[in-house]
């Protein structure tokens, strides 16, 4: 209880307006949750699918009920996460705070509590313990998909609303960020945050985020499954004389197409 009391002034609830339709985002208003990683610079994490691809007005409640207007600072190209911007100059009655981030914690087993804007609630917490780190990402009927990196999950029943939350261990360190649930089930899906960390590093030295492709997304398969479309007894076995720990590999799912470069004239 301490330790959510102190970390509840780090906690914003989001309201996004996307003011047109551009790529894959409707013009529409949706609600979510951020959470202050730099409480000096202003810096908020949150979905990518929150802070949207294109044009957005978007403010932050705060835990003293007070509304700032917040701007986006980036979005990731690739994973589902994005940072907001507010001026904490401007914060007259919240005490400022910031969450750490703890990549390394995330491990199967571990305690964690999922605070956000739960069902527009403001203020939830909801509990549970995350029971795999090996998850292929969760699949959206939209035109994008997060892909190349395993997702964490736990039975942590979060619904419309909790998008951005921070998945916190009893050390009150942020392990995961929220990302998704199951409809009509208490799975809930959690993004790591090792990219994230990457991210945020470059944006406290105002240095450009660099990423890149490798024009092709992978999913994870367990060996029994490969040895049914293919894969050698002997392949198997080399890789695990190599790593001993490995359970299966990475196949590639889809490549890009080659485009041709467009020149002038």
């Amino acid at each position: 209880a301490e330790v959510i009391s102190r970390l509840q002034p780090a906690i914003v609830a989001l309201k996004v307006t996307t003011v047109r339709s551009f790529e894959e985002d409707p013009a529409a208003s949706a609600l979510g949750t951020g959470f202050v990683v730099d409480k000096v610079r202003g810096l908020i994490l949150t979905n990518r699918h929150i802070t949207g691809v294109g044009p957005v007005r978007a403010t932050a409640t705060f835990d003293r009920h007070e509304e700032l207007e917040v701007e986006v600072l980036y979005r990731d190209p690739v994973h589902d996460f994005g940072f907001f911007r507010y001026d904490p100059a401007k914060l007259r009655l919240t005490r400022c705070e910031e969450i750490q981030l703890d990549p390394q914690s995330l491990v199967v087993g571990i305690e964690i509590r999922v605070i956000g804007n739960d069902a527009g609630e403001k203020l939830q917490i909801l509990s549970g313990t995350i029971a795999r780190i090996d998850r292929n990402v969760p699949e959206f009927n939209t035109v994008y998909n997060d892909e190349n990196t395993f997702y964490a999950g736990a039975g942590a029943g979060t619904s419309g609303g909790s998008s951005g939350s921070p998945v916190l261990n009893k050390e009150g360190r942020a392990i995961a960020l929220n990302a998704a649930g199951q409809e009509g089930a208490a799975s809930a899906y959690f993004l790591p945050l090792d990219r994230v960390q990457y991210a945020l590093e470059r944006l406290r030295e105002d240095e450009p985020v660099a990423r890149g492709t490798c024009m092709a997304a992978f999913l994870f398969k367990p060996f029994d499954e490969l040895m049914r479309v293919g894969l050698h007894e002997r392949d198997e076995r080399e890789v695990r004389q190599a790593s001993p720990e490995s359970i299966g590999l990475l196949i590639v799912d889809s490549v890009l197409c080659e485009q041709t470069v467009l020149k002038t004239g």
